[in-house]
């Protein structure tokens, strides 16, 4: 099931952290021998992000696992040291966060969503990079990494519905570019309000809503595993039995002990817009 740890690094890594060398610890923390690297879609994300809703907050790093059969021993892995770059650091686990699909395909229909992006989004259509928020192309990649490792398909007609209705509200973000040389990716960050309007099916906005709290686990648009696209998203609507569900069940540390880690996800009430 789609799982997600945030982990703080010791000493504090340098904000400028290169994106290979962040996908190369991930590759390090979650890929197996048998792992299939050159995969163009692969079940995980990571991200140097910051967070202020732990007991530690300041800069952490979050790493997410999608595959719903499998999930990595983590662990082991953290027991020793680990390379970060030219840097040797060591991963303290802060917390374990966790949503079975069912769940996540259950969620409760939302006309609207706020996402904050954290760090760069990386998008392209065809070869040309885009750095807006387009809606239609981040539900597309998030639709197609949800069919590729969700035992919990999404209604087609929804789907296609929420693709073809979906619009940019409002937004406020800005160019940030992520790496350097031929290797530099210009992505944005920043908030946008993506919506659907008036009329637009409850399945459709089932599956909006599913979509964008999916989203905290698997970032949105390319190169996720090298630390891009890494968001937060506020959903409209009261808590309901559904989210407090998520919140005593699926929040815990990897110790065991329950914890809540707020803000994912968020709830906002239902006539606000951002």
């Amino acid at each position: 099931m789609p799982t997600w740890w945030t982990l703080t690094p010791t000493p504090p890594p340098h904000p400028s952290v290169s994106p290979s060398h962040l996908h190369a610890l991930a590759c390090h923390l979650l890929e197996t021998p048998a792992s299939d690297h050159t995969a163009q879609t692969k079940p995980f994300s990571t991200a140097l992000a910051p967070i202020t809703s732990t007991a530690t907050p300041g800069t952490h790093l979050v790493v997410a696992w999608l595959d719903e059969p499998t999930e990595p021993d983590l662990a082991r892995r953290l027991a020793t040291p680990v390379r970060l770059g030219p840097r040797t650091i060591r991963l303290n686990p802060v917390d374990r966060h966790t949503q079975p699909y069912t769940r996540l395909a259950a969620c409760p229909p939302a006309p609207k969503a706020r996402v904050e992006f954290t760090t760069p989004a990386y998008v392209k259509r065809g070869k040309r990079q885009m750095p807006l928020p387009e809606p239609e192309l981040l539900l597309t990649g998030l639709a197609r990494r949800w069919a590729a490792y969700s035992p919990q398909p999404l209604p087609p007609a929804a789907v296609t519905e929420m693709l073809e209705t979906v619009h940019l509200a409002r937004h406020d973000i800005r160019t940030l570019p992520a790496g350097s040389g031929p290797h530099q990716r210009t992505g944005f960050v920043g908030h946008a309000v993506f919506a659907l309007p008036p009329g637009t099916s409850r399945a459709a906005q089932r599956a909006f809503a599913a979509l964008w709290t999916f989203a905290e686990f698997s970032g949105v648009g390319a190169q996720t595993t090298h630390g891009l696209g890494h968001v937060r998203v506020r959903l409209p609507g009261p808590r309901t039995e559904h989210a407090h569900r998520a919140v005593r069940e699926g929040n815990t540390n990897p110790t065991g002990t329950a914890r809540t880690r707020a803000g994912h996800p968020h709830h906002l009430p239902q006539n606000e817009d951002a």
